[in-house]
């Protein structure tokens, strides 16, 4: 059985604490899905709503193992999962001629690794009819510059879900993408202030004149969680104004 147009059914958000994640996780309650929530922020998971969560696990998307014995415990608590939202994601911008390894490993490792470690670790608690959306980005369709490992990254998630679609459809499960555009959320508004990213410049680049909201996108996945995609498979679907086909 697959999620229904109203949301009938459990779906797992992973970076759901905070930002984009969070909004996800309160729009899908709103539309009557059972919403686990899976974050690394161990305060901030604490802090979601007991109306919009039925579950909090505090795991690190890098850690597979974990990640195996999370979804293991939300079979028990939950049953079969319908959904499965990959939300985390981090990104440390810089110039790539000097970008520390660090850097790129910690980027690659939980916006890439982490999203299939996450499919991996549902796989075998997967309901019939299943659907994944994962979190993209603008970065996998154009060159941002300063962004190499985001951008490495996010093309990544774009290829897996490519990957994961023609494999797993067969079995009846779909598996997409969303890319957002520059997105309100705190961590964008943060850069702004501290000057790493530029509103107007952002903003002049989207041919709709503005930044994304967390609406935006929650409606693209909750759209790609229900039946009314039920013919959609390995898409990535950008929400960003048109920036990805403009000049």
């Amino acid at each position: 059985m697959s999620g229904s147009t109203e949301g009938q059914g459990v779906v797992v958000v992973t970076g759901a604490a905070s930002g984009l994640g969070a909004r996800v996780a309160e729009r899908a309650s709103a539309e009557g899905w059972t919403v686990a929530a899976i974050d690394v922020q161990k305060e901030a998971l604490a802090a979601l709503d007991d109306a919009t969560v039925a579950s909090r696990h505090e795991v690190d998307v890098r850690d597979a193992p974990a990640l195996r014995r999370v979804f293991a415990v939300l079979r028990e608590q939950h049953g079969r999962i319908h959904g499965l939202v990959n939300s985390a994601g981090l990104t440390r911008p810089g110039p790539s001629a000097t970008l520390s390894e660090a850097d790129w490993r910690l980027v690659v490792d939980v916006d890439l690794s982490g999203t299939f470690f996450a499919c991996q670790a549902a796989f075998d608690h997967l309901d019939e009819g299943a659907s994944i959306v994962n979190i993209a980005s603008i970065a996998a369709a154009r060159g941002l510059p300063e962004r190499a490992a985001y951008s490495a990254a996010k093309s990544g998630v774009a290829g897996l879900t490519n990957a994961l679609a023609a494999e797993w459809g067969p079995l009846g499960h779909r598996v997409n993408a969303v890319g957002p555009a520059w997105t309100n959320t705190p961590l964008i508004q943060a850069m702004v202030r501290d000057g790493v990213l530029d509103e107007k410049s952002m903003t002049d680049a989207i041919p709709l004149g503005r930044l994304c909201t967390e609406d935006d996108v929650a409606d693209a996945v909750l759209f790609l969680l229900s039946d009314r995609a039920a013919f959609v498979n390995g898409q990535t679907l950008y929400v960003d104004g048109g920036y990805t086909t403009s000049g």
